[in-house]
């Protein structure tokens, strides 16, 4: 999406069931970062070792 600035911006449209959807509006350069750490966050996701108890040794 474009606004009247000129301004580009990525909407997400978020649905479950039974619920209305929900818009997530963000700029580009929001969006590459956010992206940027959901990559970092799935990457870390997948090691075994990042998955232990809070409180837990490490």
């Amino acid at each position: 999406m474009i606004d009247e600035t000129g301004t580009r911006f990525v909407v997400l449209t978020f649905k479950e069931p039974d619920a209305d959807p929900v818009l997530v509006t963000f700029t580009v350069p929001i969006f590459e970062t956010f992206v940027a750490h959901l990559n970092r966050t799935a990457e870390a996701a997948g090691n075994e070792h990042n998955w232990r108890m809070p409180g837990s040794p490490g």
